[in-house]
């Protein structure tokens, strides 16, 4: 039962859509812990919140899921996101480290990925800042 609800975790990061972020329910605990490098919340409707935000804040998101492992409680994750911001496709490569309960429902997901080289170089102010930075 416990890989029944990782492999349905997985598959709905890789088909997920503003319409079926509520399939997360079922899937993970009441007092989910989620962390990245611009979140850190707890709890189910913080968990959404942040996907109902991504999807009102960027053109197609889209989580494909490249390799992932399974060792007792812990679930390690290699993954791509792909979404259209600062008028191009933008592409965030990173991992995640998902600690599942008894039942197998996910009860941390912890995301790692380079927000510098990510997000913040394509703003047009800090961008500028940084390759300048580099040229020093």
């Amino acid at each position: 039962m416990k890989k029944l609800y990782i492999k349905n975790y997985l598959k709905l990061f890789a088909n997920l859509n503003k319409d079926n972020i509520n399939d997360f329910d079922d899937l993970v605990t009441n007092d989910i812990i989620f962390s990245d490098p611009f979140n850190n919340v707890k709890g189910l409707n913080n968990f959404k919140k942040i996907f109902y935000h991504m999807f009102d804040n960027v053109k197609q998101p889209r989580f494909v899921i490249i390799d992932y492992t399974q060792k007792k409680d812990h679930v390690y994750l290699k993954w791509k996101m792909s979404f259209y911001a600062f008028k191009a496709l933008q592409i965030i490569e990173g991992m995640s480290d998902i600690t599942i309960n008894k039942e197998g429902r996910v009860q941390s997901h912890i995301d790692y990925w380079d927000s510098l080289n990510g997000i913040y170089v394509k703003l047009p102010f800090i961008g500028l800042i940084y390759r300048i930075s580099l040229r020093l």
